[in-house]
């Protein structure tokens, strides 16, 4: 499964064989992983004991799991979650995939109660409610279920900005994948995002899913000025401060960072929206590479959702690895004459390009 985004996986394989297709001998199989586990859960070996060692680690494929068997399956991965252990990630993300590939529309109550799922050190959190949002976007595109559908409308205005930010990612993929048109209400509901959250991720979503769809994307702050604190990654008392107007790009902000610390601007790059390297989600790449939009010189500032405080990284040169973190240092709503971008504050030398 591919951790980031499991509904990638899903739809590569076209969606899975739905169940009836499937030979009863893989139904079998995780059938008989699934007594494992009980009898584990029920009679719990030494300690140390591997929970994977069920042999239910690994099974996510397939849309083995029979529909007689979704209920059990869903009632062991509460017991999974409460019991812990060795190895219990590992089978909660077999039971996760297994209940997701089913496809099975009676599922949606159990995606929407594990969203809220929450303990002290639970390192699974993350991959548990991108795998719950993600298989309500499998259900509503494969299935058209309406209760997958409504179910991420409501996450899109959970308490948690995480959440909020992947519902309104998997909203978007849902009609987007299915080439289905957005009701008026989900517009609405993606507009009253993109301005009013209080978040940068689900404004960016937001955006996102209303430029993918070709619809008007909300410019803030027209007229106004962004001011960015941008750092060296590994030697952050270095740094410049660079203001750009609204209606400005980040390809204009990467020129303005190359002239701003004197390099060679002669390198790809890229932005990371959410500070994260790789993180597609959330990425805008050079003009230069033709195969990843969306584009540097299409990314608006004003369009972009930005919010004081908030961080990302500029990645420049793949080759070398040159890490910047850019921070919103501050927002005006009307810019002062004088040519943009330019620099308004700057503290320490600038390391050599190339290490010479």
């Amino acid at each position: 499964m591919n951790r980031d985004d499991p509904l990638e996986g899903w739809l590569f394989l076209g969606g899975l064989r739905a169940v009836s297709e499937v030979a009863a001998h893989r139904q079998a199989e995780v059938r008989a992983a699934l007594d494992r586990l009980t009898d584990f859960l029920d009679n719990p070996p030494p300690k140390r004991a591997d929970m994977r060692d069920t042999g239910l680690w690994g099974w996510w494929g397939g849309a083995a799991l029979a529909p007689a068997d979704l209920a059990r399956a869903q009632e062991l991965y509460h017991r999974v979650y409460e019991t812990g252990g060795t190895g219990n990630y590992g089978v909660q993300e077999a039971l996760l995939g297994q209940i997701a590939t089913a496809q099975n529309p009676t599922s949606v109550p159990f995606w929407v109660e594990i969203l809220d799922l929450s303990r002290p050190r639970d390192g699974f959190a993350t991959q548990r409610r991108t795998t719950a949002l993600a298989a309500l976007a499998l259900l509503a595109i494969r299935r058209d279920a309406p209760a997958a559908y409504d179910a991420l409308r409501e996450a899109a205005h959970h308490a948690r900005p995480d959440v909020r930010a992947l519902a309104v990612h998997y909203l978007g993929r849902a009609y987007l994948d299915a080439e289905r048109p957005f009701p008026p209400k989900v517009l609405a509901d993606l507009s009253d995002v993109a301005v009013h959250d209080k978040a940068f991720g689900p404004r960016f979503q937001a955006r996102s899913t209303l430029r993918a769809a070709d619809l008007p994307v909300p410019l803030d702050n027209p007229g106004g000025v962004y001011a960015f604190k941008v750092k060296f990654m590994w030697a952050k008392r270095i740094y410049r401060t660079i203001e750009l107007r609204s209606e400005q790009t980040l390809d204009d902000l990467h020129f303005a960072i190359q002239r701003a610390i004197h390099w060679d601007a002669d390198h790809l790059y890229s932005f990371y929206m959410n500070g994260k390297l790789y993180d597609r989600h959330y990425a805008f790449a050079c003009p230069f590479e033709d195969d990843r939009p969306p584009w540097t010189d299409e990314a608006i500032i004003g369009e972009l959702g930005l919010v004081l405080k908030h961080k990302f990284l500029y990645y420049f040169d793949y080759g070398d690895g040159h890490q910047f973190e850019v921070e919103v240092a501050g927002i005006r709503p009307q810019a002062k004459p004088g040519k943009y971008p330019r620099v308004v504050d700057s503290r320490g030398r600038a390391p050599s390009q190339y290490g010479r």
